[in-house]
């Protein structure tokens, strides 16, 4: 048995649900033959954005991301632009950091579609483990 690599992730920020869906299931189509990678959420697609833990229920180990969450605008501090209504998050889980990024390098430039208006990542503060994936990093051999 390998030990693998869990964290690596991005965010989609759409105008609105089914621009955000087809720029996800665009990305999930080109990195799901990837070797070495597996998307672990059903349809490889989280709604929302998840994050580690919670502020509320210390047992939880997972719950909405509150700052990418478009309709708690009102109740948190947001990150979500104006004109983004939907936010829809990749996780990709590896055999190693290599194989994720390159997974990365197809999925993030298929999601690129109308209606999408940017593409971030999740940081976790270490919570996700040791790796970090950096997108700025991973995109810039990418044309």
């Amino acid at each position: 048995m390998q030990k693998g690599v869990g964290g690596g992730n991005f965010l989609i920020l759409a105008e609105d649900a089914e621009a955000a869906l087809a720029a996800a299931e665009a990305a999930v189509d080109a990195m799901t033959n990837q070797p070495g990678v597996i998307l672990p959420f059903p349809g490889g697609v989280v709604r929302s954005g998840s994050k580690v833990g919670s502020r509320r229920y210390k047992g939880m180990v997972a719950t909405t991301n509150d700052p990418f969450a478009p309709t708690l605008r009102a109740m948190t501090k947001s990150q979500v632009p104006e004109g983004v209504n939907s936010v829809l998050e990749i996780v990709l889980d590896g055999t190693d950091a290599p194989s994720i990024e390159a997974a990365m390098r197809l999925g993030i430039p298929a999601a690129c579609r109308p209606g999408g208006r940017t593409i971030t990542a999740g940081n976790y503060g270490g919570k996700l483990g040791p790796h970090h994936f950096h997108l700025r990093r991973i995109m810039s051999d990418v044309a």
